[in-house]
C-alpha cells in the first residue's frame, strides 16, 4: 500500500520552519506524495523519515499515491486527442517511424537515447527500463502536435516564446540548480552531457561548456555553462536554449517537463 501525506507528516518535525521553501510540514508532505518532491529537501528529517526515503521514492517512480485523478484525466484527454490522428500521415514530422502490432498503429521514437513504441493508448519501454508514467501526457503532447518543421539552428529563449511570463521563473530556477550543482565542475558535467550524447557547437564566445541535446527528434537544447570565477565574484550560470521551431512540436508546461527531465539525467538523480 502506497505511503500517505499523513504518513509522512507523522515522521517529520512538524516545526513548520519553512526550510524546505513550503510554509507547513503538511504542505511539504502533500507535495513529497501527491506531486514528486524530494523529501531530501527537508534538512531536518529525523531518522524516522530517512527510513521511508526509499519506499517513497520507489512509489513516487511509479506513479503511486500521487494525484491519480489529475493523472487520469490528463490521460483521457489525450487519448482523446491522439484518436483520431493517423500516425502514418504524422511519422515524417515528427522524426518518427511508423508501425503496427495487430492492427495496432505505432510510432517509434527516441526519447533521451530510449526507443519507445508510441501506440495511441499504451507507451511501451524496452525491456529492463523503468517506466515513467508522467512521460506519456509529454508524449502524447509531442504526436498531438503535429508538428513538421525542421530544426533551424535559430536560437531563442524561453521567455521569448508566447504566454511564457509566468512559467519563466520556474526554468530560471532550473537552470540555478544546474549551475551550483556543476559550480567548480565543468569537467563533470561534460562527462554527463557525453553520456547523454550532446553535441558540441559554438553559440558563445566564452561559455565552458556549450552542447546541443536531443531529447526528443526535432526538440533540440541547447545548454550554455560559464563556471563559477570566486576571484571575481561571479557565480557559476546556466542558460538553457530552444530551437525557434520548439512551439510547434511542445507547449510551455510539457517543455519545462522536458527541461527537468534532461537536468534530472546531467545531474544523476
Amino acid at each position: 500500500m502506497a505511503h500517505t501525506v499523513l504518513d509522512l507528516l507523522k515522521r517529520l518535525p512538524r516545526t513548520n520552519c519553512g526550510d524546505c521553501g513550503l510554509p507547513t510540514c503538511m504542505a511539504f508532505a502533500t507535495q513529497v506524495i501527491k506531486e514528486g518532491e524530494d523529501l531530501a529537501k527537508c534538512p531536518h528529517l529525523p531518522p524516522a523519515a530517512q527510513e521511508l526515503a526509499g519506499a517513497i521514492s520507489s512509489q513516487q517512480e511509479k506513479g503511486e499515491g500521487r494525484r491519480r485523478e489529475s493523472l487520469a484525466i490528463s490521460l483521457e484527454v489525450m487519448h482523446a486527442k491522439i484518436a483520431p490522428l493517423n500516425f502514418r500521415d504524422l511519422a515524417d514530422g515528427l522524426g518518427a517511424v511508423y508501425g503496427e502490432e495487430d492492427g495496432r498503429p505505432y510510432l517509434t521514437f527516441s526519447f533521451f537515447g530510449q526507443t519507445l513504441l508510441v501506440f495511441k493508448d499504451e507507451v511501451r519501454y524496452p525491456p529492463g527500463a523503468a517506466p515513467n508514467p508522467w512521460d506519456a501526457i509529454l508524449l502524447y503532447n509531442f504526436i498531438a502536435s503535429c508538428g513538421k518543421e525542421l530544426p533551424t539552428g535559430t536560437w531563442i529563449t524561453y521567455q521569448s516564446l508566447p504566454n511564457s511570463v509566468s512559467k519563466a521563473k520556474t526554468l530560471a530556477r532550473l537552470e540555478k540548480e544546474l549551475a551550483d550543482h556543476f559550480a567548480g565542475n565543468a569537467g563533470r558535467l561534460r562527462r554527463q552531457a557525453a553520456a547523454l550524447h550532446s553535441e558540441p557547437v559554438q553559440a558563445s564566445e566564452n561559455a565552458d561548456f556549450q552542447g546541443v541535446f536531443l531529447p526528443l527528434p526535432r526538440v533540440p537544447i541547447l545548454l550554455l555553462f560559464w563556471d563559477a570565477e570566486p576571484e571575481e565574484d561571479f557565480p557559476a550560470q546556466a542558460h538553457i536554449l530552444f530551437d525557434s521551431t520548439v512551439s510547434g512540436f511542445l507547449d510551455l508546461e510539457s517543455l519545462l517537463f522536458l527541461v527537468e527531465q534532461l537536468m534530472d539525467r546531467l545531474m544523476q538523480k
